[in-house]
C-alpha cells in the first residue's frame, strides 16, 4: 500500500518555532498543578480524542500510553501529519482542553 504525500497546505499556517513552542507549552500546562501520572493521563486522553478525527484512519483502534509533555508533542505531530488530522483544529482542541482543565 502506498501512501499519498501529505497535503503541504496542512502545515502552511502552523509552521514556525512559535507555534511548535505554543503546542509544547500547552502539553506542559495540561499536566501542571497535579501529580505526574494525572498529567500523563490527561495528555493520553487528549491524544486519544484526536484519532476519531482522522478522515482515513479514525475508524481503527489506537492505543496511547500515558506520556510526558515531550512524548505528547511527538505523538501530536504524528497524529496530525501521518493520520491527517488538521493541525489547526487539533491545536484549537488542545487549547480548549487546557482551558477546561485549568479552570475546573
Amino acid at each position: 500500500m502506498t501512501r499519498e504525500p501529505q497535503d503541504p497546505r496542512q502545515f502552511s499556517s502552523f509552521d514556525g518555532l512559535d507555534n511548535r513552542k505554543a503546542v509544547m507549552d500547552l502539553f506542559v500546562r495540561l499536566g501542571e498543578n497535579t501529580d505526574e501520572m494525572t498529567g500523563a493521563r490527561r495528555r493520553q486522553a487528549f491524544l486519544r480524542s484526536l484519532f476519531p478525527k482522522s478522515p482515513e484512519y479514525g475508524h481503527l483502534p489506537f492505543h496511547v500510553t500515558p506520556c510526558d509533555a515531550v512524548g505528547a508533542y511527538h505523538l501530536f505531530v504524528a497524529i496530525t501529519g501521518v493520520l491527517r488530522v488538521p493541525i489547526e483544529k487539533a491545536a484549537a482542541l488542545l487549547e480548549a482542553e487546557v482551558r477546561r482543565v485549568t479552570n475546573a
